[in-house]
């Protein structure tokens, strides 16, 4: 048996090594422990996983889960590939604590590892974490099993529970889990008006979430044409309009296994005047039902004109005809599509970007998958350079509303708007 201590970043990440380990056929099992199963984590090794899955490894995941960090879309993935979920609900006074990896090879070495860092995007990648690397060899099997015999003791009492789809459902519908995690970079207000000289990376990383457990109707406050902004953080919605005021808005928890609540949450309003492309990760536009046999959304050129660093033109585009002889400019992207209202998701790993004189085209078989209306609002949002989220905003989401409020920016030569973030 060797020990080894290793320092993140500064010697390694241990993303690199779930990576490389998940991938390398000779490991037949892996147990991934982690008290803190956070959604940006899980989607790191997303792709290491399926490949694991795809080698015949079996994996063994023991999760605690929480609303705030724990999404029902991202263990469906996990559940969808053939992994194996037990899991502890974290509640005040009992929480999973552990952090804990296996690699286990019938014939050659196997590894554990145990980190300081958490199981987030940030506890695996670049925040200052020890690692320690615990080497046996083949002929160390039985030190091994005293390791899997922990774990396994660990969790033969009541506090763990196995998850499946039906259960991941009601951890879903009962709020202790939320439905869907959507990161996205939005300024402080104190940032976009230059109100204070501090900035917050907390407040510039927020996150929505779509709780399955709470329904929210914006319509009440959106009885005029106003410019509006929003910035959310836990159970807090901030909204800045063009209104000037300040308003208080309720959202009430309709939750059939809890007393209702009500959540306060304060718009704080101001003005915004100038628009800023180059550091925009979102596009909000109303969008025609598809074309092209239910899998093309064009949007004019005259928008995408000004936003060629968000599309990563001309970066991965290459040139080629198509069946009408038009040249057309392409680039191939992994596309998430979440439509809002049913709530469904699909993903598509062969989407493309096509770049025309006259439009910006969106082109994925998926979108036929998708109940999309006419003006519908797509919020178009980059992940990565070849990576892309796209949700579907339907006229009957109780959000259309607060969405259409972000599109205050005149198209040429049409009377609809759009907006970035």
């Amino acid at each position: 048996m060797e020990i080894k201590f290793l320092n993140q970043p500064r010697d390694i990440k241990f993303l690199d090594i779930l990576s490389n380990k998940l991938r390398d056929k000779k490991y037949n099992k892996v147990w991934i422990v982690a008290g803190f199963a956070k959604d940006n984590a899980m989607d790191c090794i997303l792709e290491d996983i399926k490949a694991a899955r795809e080698n015949g490894t079996t994996i063994e995941c023991i999760f605690g889960l929480d609303k705030k960090n724990t999404s029902k879309d991202m263990l469906l993935k996990f559940l969808n590939m053939g992994c194996n979920i037990r899991f502890h609900l974290n509640e005040e006074g009992v929480k999973l604590e552990s952090r804990l990896y296996v690699f286990e090879s019938a014939n050659s070495d196997s590894y554990v590892y145990i980190t300081g860092g958490k199981f987030s995007e940030g506890g695996i990648t670049s925040n200052l974490s020890l690692i320690e690397e615990i080497k046996y060899s083949p002929d160390e099997k039985m030190e091994l099993s005293k390791v899997k015999a922990a774990i396994e003791s660990g969790l033969s009492n009541d506090e763990f529970e196995t998850l499946t789809e039906d259960k991941l459902k009601d951890l879903a519908a009962t709020g202790d889990i939320v439905a869907r995690i959507t990161e996205r970079k939005i300024p402080k207000i104190s940032e976009l008006y230059n109100q204070s000289g501090e900035t917050s990376a907390e407040g510039a990383n927020a996150s929505i979430e779509y709780d399955e457990s709470v329904s929210t109707d914006y319509s009440e406050l959106l009885n005029k044409d106003v410019d509006i902004d929003i910035e959310l953080d836990d159970d807090n919605i901030k909204i800045q309009t063009s209104l000037g005021e300040e308003v208080e808005h309720k959202l009430k928890n309709n939750s059939k296994e809890k007393e209702d609540e009500t959540v306060i949450s304060k718009l704080i309003l101001g003005n915004e005047k100038d628009s800023d492309y180059s550091m925009m990760n979102t596009l909000i536009i109303p969008i025609s039902k598809p074309t092209t046999n239910g899998t093309e959304i064009k949007i004019t050129s005259s928008i995408t004109a000004n936003m060629l660093k968000f599309l990563e033109y001309p970066n991965d585009y290459h040139t080629a005809e198509d069946e009408k002889g038009s040249i057309k400019e392409y680039k191939d992207i992994i596309l998430d599509i979440y439509e809002n209202t049913q709530k469904k998701q699909v993903l598509d790993e062969n989407a493309c970007i096509i770049q025309t004189v006259k439009h910006t085209t969106i082109k994925s078989e998926k979108f036929n998958e998708i109940d999309i209306q006419e003006d519908a609002i797509m919020r178009l949002m980059k992940e990565a350079s070849n990576k892309f989220r796209c949700e579907i905003i339907n006229h009957d989401s109780p959000e259309y509303s607060i969405w259409e409020g972000f599109c205050t920016l005149q198209v040429k030569g049409s009377s609809k708007k759009f907006g970035i973030i």
